[in-house]
């Protein structure tokens, strides 16, 4: 077995050390909710005030669609599926978006190769992509804005700050002046000096010898290429990669927001400098109050990406047989902010554990028993008021399936409450629509 097999121990018929014989606690009353979030920006769990009572606004970077995703990618957006609905949960009205990056390098490079359009690859992969969210049980975002359509924002953005005189052009390229921010690279905890030697593999290529500093990056650039080409006031172009992100964040949810999300390889440079750029652009302070970032999966402990090749499709582990509820647990079952190794006999473990749901769904349950269940209720939420502790989560949601087998519970109470806790994680139970 590997890491992700172990995070909530084997799960069979007996009962669990929390649902055993007459050991099970009794319940008590939950107080008011207090979400508690590890927040990059301060390092620390902050707790979840909405900038607007009643309202939170989220934003996650989506994918780039020159090629199909991976599990790695299912991790980003399951996750943040979870914070969705458990914010829904807590009566928040939540405004979710999530980017389509369709205007970039990759996509310039496979779509001359394969002899189509951006518009014709982009459509392709999007609903490719589309097709197994909805397969996961993800719930789509209020919309997913496209750079190639957020083209007079970005335009804007990048006016505003030429006259501000936080970037500045050289022969058609512009560059944010990072020199005016000092809080530049916040996120990656480094300092000037450090972030210089910083290596990534999601750095993109920019012409070093027409910067003021090395750390200085485009906002702007030169273009030919059919479909990535824009008339600007520097010439024909294109945007540079962070003030994508800023622009279709501020068009879509306003100058702040509550929640930014991504994978953990996002955070330099590409949130580093959306904080700057947004800040520098809007006037107003945080551009995002919590940044969350979410390990990534990796696959014999290299981390699973596009670029590598090492990819292990969602597709693939479906058509495997495993249930969406399996790989939604298996992609839950660590911390989020842990990497997660992929281990393919891990999946059977995970299918066991969704069998075990839903076959307690429809057991018969004990006699009657005054709520016994709720202190599995009272630890399911505080896990995920603690910073989204999911496999804390999983596990207090299978001790319900535990104690709804071997009787301990009444199955009127106790399956309403597994039907309601697991559609937190998204889990259908086998219940499909």
């Amino acid at each position: 077995m590997g890491r992700g097999a172990n995070v909530v121990g084997c799960y069979d018929s007996s009962p669990t050390s929390a649902s055993s014989g007459d050991a099970i606690p009794a319940a008590r009353p939950r107080e008011r909710s207090l979400l508690e979030i590890y927040n990059a920006l301060s390092r620390r769990k902050e707790l979840f005030e909405p900038v607007e009572r009643g309202v939170a606004r989220m934003y996650v970077c989506g994918i780039t669609p020159y090629d199909v995703g991976h599990l790695g990618h299912a991790r980003v957006f399951v996750f943040f599926d979870v914070v969705r609905r458990y914010l829904e949960f807590q009566a928040l009205d939540v405004r979710h978006i999530q980017n389509i990056t369709d205007i970039d390098d990759d996509m310039i490079r496979v779509s001359a190769r394969e002899g189509i359009s951006i518009r014709e690859l982009t459509d392709r992969n999007q609903a490719v992509y589309l097709e197994e969210m909805d397969a996961l049980h993800v719930l789509r975002p209020e919309a997913y804005p496209r750079v190639s359509e957020t083209l007079p924002e970005i335009i804007a953005m990048v006016q505003q700050l030429v006259a501000s005189g936080h970037a500045y052009e050289v022969d058609g390229h512009v560059f944010f002046d990072t020199s005016r921010t000092p809080g530049f690279g916040v996120l990656a905890g480094l300092t000037r000096a450090e972030l210089r030697d910083f290596k990534s593999d999601s750095m993109p290529a920019e012409p070093a010898e027409l910067k003021r500093d090395p750390l200085d990056f485009l906002v702007w650039q030169p273009s030919d290429a059919p479909g990535a080409t824009f008339d600007s006031p520097w010439g024909a172009g294109r945007p540079g990669w962070h003030i994508e992100c800023s622009a279709m964040a501020q068009k879509a949810l306003g100058p702040r927001i509550d929640i930014h999300g991504g994978g953990s390889d996002l955070a330099y440079p590409h949130h580093d400098s959306e904080i700057v750029q947004s800040e520098a652009a809007s006037g107003e302070a945080p551009f995002s109050s919590t940044w969350m970032h979410v390990g990534t999966v990796q696959l014999e402990h290299v981390k699973m990406s596009k670029s590598l090749g090492n990819l292990v499709k969602v597709s693939e582990v479906l058509r495997e047989g495993h249930s969406a509820d399996a790989v939604r647990l298996y992609l839950l079952s660590q911390h989020y902010r842990a990497p997660l190794n992929y281990e393919h006999a891990d999946m059977h473990a995970w299918d066991d554990r969704a069998a075990l749901l839903q076959r307690a769904l429809h057991s018969r349950g004990g006699p009657r028993d005054d709520l016994r269940v709720q202190h599995l209720r009272n630890q399911f939420q505080e896990a995920l008021d603690d910073d989204f502790d999911t496999p804390r989560a999983i596990r207090a949601l299978l001790d319900i399936a535990v104690g709804l087998e071997s009787r301990q519970f009444y199955a009127e109470t106790a399956a309403g409450s597994l039907v309601e806790l697991a559609g937190v994680l998204g889990l259908s139970l086998g219940r499909e629509d």
